[in-house]
């Protein structure tokens, strides 16, 4: 979410992860699971004998024959199943035949969007089970509406051979996209419903065999839950089953009785669907002419998934009758399974990563401890033996091709244009910068990355409005005057009184940003590019060329958007903006006073939450809503309407109705994030903190309610999804059927009423807030995750520094060595050229995307980017070529004519953020003495950092005025993409005689 100060009308290796990166326009947010119960189900009062758990290695069960029965052997039936983390979005598959050995066929992610945190997704087989569909993005796309509605991939997986197709992009992250029928068409939707509630869903169908659109249609209005048929896509629009032609006409089969949140296809051309009704889930089969009710069962028990030849219904299945469908076939497990094989032999209850089992606050740092490993709990069907595993799964690697030099009649780009007259020139037609207000790679603009402690505080002290910390003059190098984060943005009172409870900031922050105030490449204690939402207005995408009037430019930890932006109405003054970009606790105070607005702005409409006290956690569902959405105030727009937008509405149909709370069951849910809207995500993380890189809790719980009727432990939530649903929104929450408890689909959808679940009034009902550092303490410590990087230690002689000016850091480092050279950084190769086919070739407007500074590495800085796929032999990636050059000052050199002098160098590496083996190339300037013109160095930077700071000292080399170090991150074929290419402080230190202790040159002469 991008906040908003007001709102009237809408409002394993030690790596630094590749990107910043966010799809669409991705404010930031991580979504993990704390220490949580197992298994994805409830367990049974009797629980079956287990098969010896865990196995490894994917394999479930050493004696198949007892656990599946006797044909297991020839058996074709397959398991196929999601689940994502930060190394990406895991298709796992497993055979019968195989004893259902789990393992994994595809890994689903996007060049440039590594490091982003976990990804999610959704997963179905298509009918031949020859292929798999997936809808797949990061998670931090559930933070914003128009990325869920259009912002995620889709891909088809031949599951025999892992060939993976990217498909249609820009789609909808749902829990009932993509769909799958009977035959191989898939079936992926396009949302452009806004908060308003009106709008179209485009519907893309596709063959699977090819991964090719084969169809398209557009629907008015919201449609859910896809399913293809040779005649057409059904699905759920306005309440009712129907079928789309080939011309996008919604024909209306039949009314439903209830929120449904599972449609398949049955025998006979049937297809069955579920629904929740009067509180329970009801299981129905339309069979082309009239509904029939087979059964029911207790909330959430429920699940209903595609078999060959017909369907299956599993979980608590004692109230189902399958009597009356053919095709239908039931079986027992002790709670909603998670998926069902093709035959129906497995029930899969739970799978996730044990990244988001436990350790939450990797997602998105340098470790990710965990991602790749995943738990699976199953359920054989035949002998009712439960069963679990873990699945070890390959690193992320992507199957897209990044951008090399385009052919020009036989011949590189780059040379036809130099033959044809084109000069190199800058700046670029299409600008490089943003007009987000404090400049990405701005030395003087470097967020030091807080550790969880500190956010508490601040938070604990920002909601009572006694965040009263001086920041000295050039605090982190700003060069702000000195500043009082809680003067600069006082805490708004509320409307009738009271305070922000600390939890409900907390849990915002956990969901925002995993608590960082720098980039995803910064652990706490580093410095680095503050968090930036969108910064270039590309979709954060590291092909496309910068877009200025769509960038998000959201700041922090809190993800501060308005007042951000340049081009913008009322920007904030430059301390501030600094403020807000760099500093945590400023971030927090500015967030604290957004919620605040937010909150008042509902009491202005009359809205309220239970008794409307603010001290009570449950009573800020409404302002978590409006907080990611925006509240309406302005009667004299839409037609008068005001009150709550659609999108975050309970009740509406992107999020299944029969969902429990997010995270209180199950840290599978964290696999599946789209699943809830904002507000119930948030409570989620007041309910279950996330965890510090240690494994200890970031943040306290609050003080939960001491009677009342919520679980122990637990908030008192409010579970009818339909009570945001009145005549203030055209919404009967009592209605018997309609799965869209807002068919007008317009204006009239937003909430402008109150709601009481009588919760909220008193301690007995309600949670309230837990203070863990008293008001007006001082600032904690920071706990760094890695040493600082050494400071003044260079070794004697011309010291080159990644920054113009070495004190220039968030370490507080001062250099007493002066620095004597320059340091440059050539971004792409700076041909530009409008080729008139509407495109550019401005290679160095991609190049910055995928630059980072990292406050690591001698005096506390150093630049990084990722190694793209060049060398001899093969097409340069000039778009992502990012190129050093360290020159000593010229005067200090010796001059042309004379014999040189020795120099050993010596390169400085980083102990974290230095992946590649780089080759370092000296140019030995303009010698007249026979010297090779050039010497290269490969520098393994990973083995010869191995954590720790080093200078590494490559040899010694006879230079003159003009030589110079060179690197770049687009010299060698094997480059990916993925590893880290550091760029950091080097010397060149005189001398007599030939080092004999460089790894390269021993020699002073060729």
């Amino acid at each position: 979410m991008a906040l908003t100060r007001s709102n009237k009308s809408a409002g394993a290796r030690r790596r630094t992860a590749r990107r910043t990166a966010r799809i669409g326009m991705l404010s930031c947010a991580v979504l993990a699971a704390g220490l949580l119960p197992a298994s994805g189900v409830a367990t049974s009062a009797q629980a079956a004998p287990q098969d010896s758990v865990p196995h490894t290695n994917g394999n479930l069960f050493t004696s198949p024959k007892k656990a599946l029965g006797e044909d297991w052997q020839t058996s074709t039936d397959r398991s196929v199943i999601g689940t994502g983390d930060s190394t990406g979005f895991h298709i796992l598959a497993a055979d019968e035949s195989q004893s259902f050995r789990y393992r994994e066929v595809a890994n689903l992610t996007e060049t440039g969007l590594d490091g982003i945190g976990p990804w999610t997704g959704y997963v179905c087989t298509t009918g031949t089970g020859r292929y798999a569909a997936a809808v797949y993005a990061p998670s931090t796309a559930t933070n914003k509406p128009a990325l869920m509605q259009h912002g995620a991939f889709a891909a088809v997986v031949d599951l025999t051979t892992g060939k993976v197709t990217r498909s249609v992009a820009g789609v909808q992250l749902a829990y009932f996209s993509p769909g799958c029928g009977q035959g191989d068409t898939v079936t992926f939707t396009r949302s452009a419903v806004g908060d308003s509630g009106k709008g179209t869903t485009k519907l893309f169908d596709v063959d699977a065999t090819t991964g090719k659109t084969v169809g398209t249609r557009t629907v008015t209005g919201q449609f859910t839950n896809p399913l293809p048929t040779p005649d057409g896509d059904l699905g759920v629009l306005g309440g009712r089953l129907v079928k789309v032609s080939a011309g996008g006409r919604a024909d209306v089969l039949t009314d439903l009785p209830g929120r449904l949140f599972a449609l398949t296809p049955s025998a006979g051309g049937a297809v069955d669907l579920a629904v929740v009704a009067h509180g329970k889930d009801v299981l129905h089969r339309w069979d082309g002419k009239k509904l029939t009710s087979l059964g029911t069962a207790p909330l959430g028990r429920l699940g209903l998934y595609p078999r060959r030849g017909g369907d299956l219904v599993a979980g608590d299945v004692s109230g189902i009758d399958t009597a009356k469908a053919p095709g239908l076939s039931k079986s027992t497990a002790p709670g909603k399974p998670l998926a069902a094989s093709r035959e129906g032999h497995l029930l899969t209850t739970s799978a996730a990563s044990e990244e988001l089992k436990g350790i939450t606050s990797k997602i998105g740092s340098s470790s990710r401890q965990g991602a790749g490993l995943i738990d699976v709990k199953a359920l054989a069907t035949t002998s009712g033996t439960p069963a679990a595993t873990q699945v070890t799964t390959a690193e992320a690697v992507t199957a897209g091709t990044d951008d090399v030099e385009p052919d020009v009649n036989g011949q590189p780009e780059k040379i036809a244009l130099a033959q044809s007259g084109v000069t190199a020139s800058d700046p670029n037609p299409q600008s490089h910068y943003s007009n987000c207000l404090v400049k990405r790679n701005n030395v003087h603009a470097q967020a030091l990355q807080p550790s969880t402690n500190m956010v508490e505080w601040a938070v604990d002290q920002a909601v009572h409005g006694d965040l009263n910390i001086t920041r000295p003059a050039n605090y982190l190098g700003t060069g702000s005057a000195a500043y009082n984060p809680q003067t600069l943005f006082p805490r708004l009172p509320l409307t009738g009184g009271g305070y922000v409870p600390a939890q409900v900031m907390l849990g915002i922050l956990a969901q925002e940003s995993n608590f960082k105030q720098a980039s995803w490449h910064s652990v706490p204690g580093d410095g680095g590019n503050p968090l930036l939402g969108d910064y270039y207005g590309n979709a954060d995408s590291i092909h496309n060329y910068p877009n200025n009037g769509a960038a998000d430019c959201g700041y922090g930890i809190a993800q501060v958007t308005t007042g951000m932006n340049e081009a913008k109405p009322d920007p904030y003054e430059p301390t501030e903006a600094y403020a807000i970009a760099t500093d945590y606790a400023a971030n927090i105070a500015a967030g604290v006073r957004i919620l605040s607005q937010t909150w008042n702005q509902l009491k202005s409409l009359g809205m309220n939450v239970n008794t409307g006290n603010p001290a009570y956690v449950e009573n800020w569902s409404m302002a978590l809503w409006g907080y990611n959405s925006g509240v309406y105030t302005d009667s004299s727009q839409n037609g008068g309407h005001t009150g709550l937008g659609w999108f975050n509405n309970p009740a509406n149909p992107n999020y299944p109705s029969d969902r429990a709370p997010f995270l209180r069951d199950s840290y599978d849910d964290a696999a599946h994030p789209a699943n809830w809207p904002y507000e119930e995500k948030i409570m989620g993380w007041v309910e279950t903190p996330q965890l510090t890189y240690n494994a200890k809790p970031s943040y306290a719980l609050p003080l939960f309610p001491t009677g009342g009727t919520s679980p122990a432990g637990k908030l008192n939530l409010n579970l009818n999804y339909r009570a945001y649903c009145d005549s203030s929104n055209n919404c009967d929450p009592g209605a018997s059927s309609g799965s869209d408890p807002c068919p007008a689909e317009n204006e009239t959808c937003w909430f402008h009423g109150s709601v009481d679940w009588g919760a909220g009034s008193d301690s007995t009902d309600g949670s309230t807030e837990n203070l863990v550092y008293s008001l007006g303490s001082g600032e904690p410590a920071l706990n760094r995750q890695y040493d600082a990087g050494p400071c003044n230690n260079a070794p004697a002689g011309l010291l080159v520094d990644d920054l113009p000016d070495p004190d220039d850091n968030t370490q507080g480092c001062t250099e007493s060595q002066p620095s004597e050279g320059k340091f440059n950084l050539q971004l792409g190769d700076n041909f530009t050229y409008d080729r008139g086919d509407g495109t550019w070739r401005a290679t160095g407007d991609i190049a910055p995307i995928d630059l980072h500074q990292l406050g690591a590495g001698y005096d506390g800085h150093a630049w990084f980017t990722h190694g793209y796929k060049g060398g001899a032999g093969s097409d340069a990636d000039l778009w992502h070529r990012v190129t050093a050059t360290w020159t000593p000052n010229p005067s200090l050199m010796s001059e042309p004519g004379t014999t040189g002098l020795l120099y050993d160098i010596y390169v400085h590496l980083p102990n974290h953020g230095a992946q590649a083996i780089v080759p370092y190339t000296v140019h030995v300037g303009m010698n007249t003495a026979g010297v090779a013109a050039t010497r290269t160095c490969s520098v393994n930077q990973a083995t010869r950092s191995n954590g720790k700071d080093v200078w590494v000292e490559l040899g010694t080399v006879r230079m003159w005025q003009g030589g110079n170090l060179q690197a770049d991150n687009t010299s060698r074929s094997d480059y990916t993409g993925d590893l880290d290419v550091a760029y950091d402080a080097v010397v060149f230190s005189a001398t007599t005689t030939a080092s004999s202790s460089g790894i390269c040159f021993h020699d002073a002469m060729p």
